[in-house]
């Protein structure tokens, strides 16, 4: 097996220019899961699912996997990645003048 990044080893040579900056990205709430871990509140997507069977509860389980995840980016041969923050995680009750939650704000450093 070659430590080579995924992207360097696909065809794509003559495909994309050689400036291309291939990104990757995510949204919070499609990956993060943890909807009730370290204080985080409720979002408008967990009232909008919460009588269908696939939630956000575990999604991916990025919030506890990332460092897994940040393996894989670089597997792929990253060279940039555009995540969401998670305002339910950082602000629980919704407020911007409510308190933030330290745990949240530690997660996205």
């Amino acid at each position: 097996m070659t430590n080579k990044p995924i992207l360097d080893r696909l065809e794509l040579k003559g495909i994309l220019p050689s400036n291309f900056l291939h990104g990757f990205a995510s949204a919070a709430y499609q990956v993060e899961g943890a909807t009730s871990k370290d204080g985080r509140g409720p979002c408008s997507w967990d009232d909008f699912l919460k009588d269908f069977p696939d939630k956000g509860d575990d999604a991916c389980r990025s919030y506890d996997l990332w460092e897994e995840d940040v393996k894989l980016l670089k597997q792929f041969g990253a060279k940039s990645y555009r995540f969401s923050i998670s305002w339910s995680r950082v602000k629980p009750k919704g407020g911007a003048s409510d308190p933030a939650n330290e745990a949240g704000i530690q997660y996205h450093p």
